[in-house]
């Protein structure tokens, strides 16, 4: 047997419950990194023969754990352990950035690209007039296949003038044309997710998300990105260092 999976067999004479013993040996584990993130775990089948429990205390576990975002199941490709961003408040990194040291293909799926009139708060972040006009861009970010948040970004609109010329990455973009992100100031909020950010990230409605408002700005200080990202909290680890 696996010395990983002899390390989650449940004890039959404990009284708590085997699909909680599982749940907790495996988070145990996980957190261990004797099981990394983006890993599969064992069929279901596998881990009910080896383990000696039934199918139903197996599915229970596994529930539990998708239900606190510790696994991820994608059905037809089988189950694995969830993937979690630790993020340096130090350092500005973008998404890709972020995903692609810890082994995992960062994906941007546009939902909307438009030039619209920009809202006060864009106005007041982004030092702009009633009368100019801004580009907004939602997208939902993934980390291979996993959706683990969604990025409205708004720009002046002379910065990305269609949305083909973004890519994958707007930040790279941004490099490309001279005018990089080189400081943020950024907010952290609670939130909860709408019908749309529901059904995009594969939550339930109102389910609890991390809200960062991210104000960007070039070499010369000037604003020009402000962005909204609703995070998943389970794949995000944010890391500030204090000192006194």
């Amino acid at each position: 047997m696996d010395r990983r999976l002899r390390a989650l067999k449940v004890d039959e004479n404990d009284p708590t419950p085997m699909y909680l013993q599982l749940a907790r040996r495996l988070t145990a584990a996980i957190e261990a990194g004797e099981w990394l993130a983006g890993e599969a775990l064992p069929p279901e089948r596998t881990l009910v023969d080896t383990l000696g429990i039934s199918r139903v205390t197996t599915r229970r576990a596994l529930k539990m754990l998708e239900d606190d975002g510790v696994i991820v199941r994608n059905r037809g490709a089988g189950t694995f352990i969830a993937p979690r961003f630790e993020q340096v408040l130090s350092r500005l990194d973008s998404f890709s950035e972020m995903v692609r040291p810890r082994g995992f293909v960062p994906h941007s799926e546009l939902i909307e690209f438009r030039r619209r009139k920009p809202t006060h708060e864009e106005m007041s972040a982004l030092a702009l007039q009633p009368k100019d006009d801004v580009v907004s861009l939602t997208r939902l970010k993934r980390a291979d296949a996993t959706a683990i948040s969604i990025h409205s970004s708004t720009l002046p609109h002379g910065i990305v003038p269609s949305i083909e010329r973004v890519g994958e990455s707007l930040y790279e973009y941004l490099d490309e044309i001279g005018k990089p992100i080189v400081r943020a100031m950024q907010h952290f909020r609670g939130a909860v997710a709408d019908d749309e950010q529901a059904d995009l990230l594969g939550l339930q409605k109102g389910a609890p998300l991390l809200l960062v408002i991210r104000v960007g700005y070039t070499h010369d200080d000037v604003p020009i990105e402000f962005t909204k990202t609703y995070c998943v909290n389970e794949y995000y680890d944010f890391v500030v260092e204090l000192k006194r």
